[in-house]
């Protein structure tokens, strides 16, 4: 293409960022971490165990405990999801597959602590018994560990197609090789140097 001066210009295609391919499997592990850890915090806010207590009022009665209190792992293991996405974010190569094992592991952890205890949701009873919450709150724990486990097999997966937070800067060195011909060119021009000169 020529514009009104003659000159000849040539159109470089620009990629946004959100259209890379590598984006996409990135976003979703963070969406996947952080969902998880979500859940994790709420199912630690609800009933997750029971306790007979005798009241010299009431008689024998039922005490709900939540997660937090049932399970010492809840909220460490949101906080441990939650850091994930910092290391994913800024870690690349190996580091980051090391992430996603670790993170993976922390997954099978999460779901084990969410099915540990929850047969105590069957079976006959006594009244005033939790049962629906009890379950429901297990079940939250149980389906966050398996987000954080998809999360890590993303991970390990697409590890080196997954951009890295910062990538983008570079060192002058660095730039200087990575950079197109061309591109060096037109920058050249449009910062008003002449790229015929030798330095």
């Amino acid at each position: 293409d020529r514009d009104v001066t003659g000159v000849q210009t040539c159109a470089l295609p620009i990629s946004p960022v959100s259209e890379r391919p590598g984006n996409r499997p990135l976003w979703t592990v963070v969406a996947l971490l952080v969902v998880g850890a979500g859940l994790l915090w709420l199912s630690s806010r609800l009933t997750w165990s029971w306790e007979r207590q005798v009241t010299p009022l009431r008689g024998t009665v039922v005490v709900t405990r939540d997660g937090a209190d049932t399970s010492a792992a809840l909220v460490p293991l949101a906080v441990l999801a939650i850091a994930a996405v910092a290391a994913v974010l800024a870690i690349g190569g190996w580091g980051r597959r090391l992430v996603g094992v670790l993170v993976g592991l922390a997954g099978v952890a999460t779901v084990w602590v969410g099915i540990d205890g929850v047969g105590s949701g069957f079976g006959t009873r006594p009244n005033g018994y939790p049962r629906s919450q009890i379950l429901f709150g297990h079940g939250l724990a149980v389906l966050a560990g398996l987000l954080v486990v998809a999360a890590a097999v993303i991970v390990i997966r697409d590890a080196a197609r997954m951009p890295r937070l910062g990538a983008s800067y570079q060192t002058p060195g660095a730039a200087r090789r990575r950079r197109d011909p061309d591109t060096e060119l037109w920058q050249a021009l449009s910062e008003g140097k002449d790229p015929t000169a030798r330095e």
